[in-house]
């Protein structure tokens, strides 16, 4: 069972790359940064940054490791107990050195299972206990508009390369120009359809 120190659970989450840190009197402050809307079964990349007054770490069992939760239900007491899908678990880096103020950070991505709104479940936590936690309900929200319109960037490109593939390969006159003029239809159609993607899913999904 992990020991909770109450005190220095933490209320600051972000759902942009510019976070919100805690006030000046919260010993331990957490900032996440992640995109607000993520496609489905597809990278959502987090990071959190850590920083910490002196000695506040110093009494650890293990490596201290930031843990990161997707849930489309309510976060838990714990990482463990939280349901949903794992974006983070990876140990702080670098490791807090003893009796000095701490700066670090850990980031992963993890891919997400269902659509719709969802929370944010996070932790820092070593072996034995929790140092602090966000489980405010920040949402990200994994939208099918965003990942059908990705998807449909995905296979645009994929086509545009396959003709570029192609045209490496052709030796025919004929041939080399049919297909030049198809590249560049698809060349305006995997603009299009990244246009649209952007659109749909905001500059912090990858396209």
């Amino acid at each position: 069972m992990r020991r909770t120190i109450g005190a220095l659970t933490l209320g600051a989450l972000a759902l942009s790359p510019s976070a919100v840190s805690a006030d000046t009197f919260t010993p331990i402050r957490m900032q996440v940064s992640i995109a607000p809307i993520a496609r489905l079964h597809q990278p959502l990349a987090v990071n959190v940054a850590v920083t910490a007054d002196q000695g506040v770490l110093d009494v650890r069992s293990g490596p201290v490791r930031a843990r990161v939760k997707l849930t489309s239900g309510e976060c838990g007491g714990t990482f463990d107990t939280s349901p949903g899908d794992v974006l983070l678990d990876r140990a702080l880096a670098p490791q807090p050195d003893p009796s000095e103020p701490y700066s670090g950070s850990a980031a992963g991505s993890g891919r997400p299972s269902s659509y719709g709104p969802q929370a944010l479940c996070v932790f820092l936590e070593d072996d034995y206990q929790q140092f602090a936690s966000d489980t405010t309900g920040y949402q990200v929200n994994v939208s099918k508009g965003c990942t059908d319109a990705a998807a449909s960037y995905d296979s645009a490109a994929a086509s545009l390369e396959r003709a570029r593939r192609a045209l490496r390969h052709a030796h025919s006159s004929a041939s080399r120009s049919h297909l030049e003029h198809l590249i560049s239809q698809r060349r305006a159609a995997a603009a299009s359809a990244k246009h649209a993607a952007r659109a749909a899913c905001g500059p912090g999904v990858p396209i």
